[in-house]
């Protein structure tokens, strides 16, 4: 009896420890139609169409926190996919973590937006196809079991550095290491975001070093949003010793008026350095899966109506 009161206290803690929880989702959904037309020696051999209704990042999460006194605060949170289609499943799949935040700035451990995700708004595009988004220069973007510490800003610049452990899934198997940061003055704003892995290994591929730097500048003042971007990536095999690269630029100009948002963006990839032509070829159909792709030039137009946004708190 006496060790089922002390295991009933223990288990209690939690409970009483974040009495403040904040319950919060998005629901996004939407239908695209697709036409894809196969060519053979200038001639068209087949012509494809399809529409489905599909989910655009539908999520539900739960998160708190408690005063710790003199400025230090635990923090918390639970953040899971909630597709309407019923294809999500699983518990913490998105950003969810344990930390502590206070004068120092926030340090946080769990599944965590990699420092280049932050950077991510050069595509603001809802979409599941690489054709209806800026989509493919922002497949670096992860979320990673990782140790991130967040500075306080001062003066408008604040930093950030990341750790990730080699038990993550994919194409992000290996250890990596993560930097960034960020400047605000008035509307006008300036990111970096960067990674550095070594010893990866994809689709039996090894890569000995691999790098990526992303760099973005715009004005944001909630209206008006403008960005451009400009990002770089380097894999070294193992292999031969081969080196590859790709240099690739983006902009996006939106405007709010109310609850709809009409916006354009434009995407470049400049010609690569490849000497492994055989992997190319191999990570390519994949999504290219080390990052590094042909020329590609990218155009997206269109708008978004924002319906509803509701959080609820409750006292437990």
């Amino acid at each position: 009896m006496k060790k089922s009161l002390i295991a009933l206290t223990l288990a209690a803690l939690p409970v009483a420890a974040m009495a403040d929880v904040t319950l919060y989702g998005t629901i996004k959904a939407g239908v695209e139609t697709s036409r894809s037309v196969e060519h053979n020696g200038g001639q068209v051999v087949s012509v494809e169409t399809g529409t489905g209704i599909v989910d655009l990042g539908s999520k539900i999460g739960f998160k708190g926190q408690e005063d710790l006194g003199n400025g230090l605060k635990a923090i918390w949170q639970v953040e899971q996919k909630a597709s309407i289609a019923g294809t999500d499943s699983g518990w913490g799949n998105r950003q969810s973590f344990i930390g502590l935040k206070g004068g120092f700035g926030k340090l946080r451990v769990g599944r965590l937006n990699s420092v280049l995700k932050d950077t991510g708004d050069i595509n603001p595009w809802d979409s599941k196809s690489d054709y209806l988004g800026v989509n493919k220069i922002a497949e670096p973007e992860a979320r990673l079991i990782s140790v991130r510490y967040d500075s306080p800003e001062f003066a408008g610049l604040s930093g950030s550095v990341q750790y990730a452990l080699n038990d993550n899934a994919g194409r992000h198997n290996s250890e990596s290491y993560h930097a960034g940061f960020n400047y605000k003055n008035g509307g006008f704003f300036m990111q970096y975001g960067g990674a550095y892995k070594r010893h990866q290994n994809v689709d039996n591929v090894k890569i000995e070093k691999y790098q990526i730097h992303r760099l973005v500048s715009g004005y944001d003042n909630d209206a008006l949003y403008a960005s451009v971007a400009v990002q770089q990536q380097d894999a070294k095999l193992v292999k031969d010793n081969s080196h590859n690269s790709q240099t690739e630029v983006a902009a996006t100009l939106a405007y709010r008026f109310g609850n709809v948002t009409p916006r354009v963006s434009y995407a470049h990839g400049f010609k690569g350095s490849f000497d492994d032509a055989d992997l190319h070829q191999r990570l390519r159909p994949s999504g290219c899966r080390c990052g590094i792709r042909l020329l590609q030039t990218h155009f997206c137009l269109g708008f978004c109506r924002l319906v509803a946004r509701r959080q609820r708190r409750k006292q437990i």
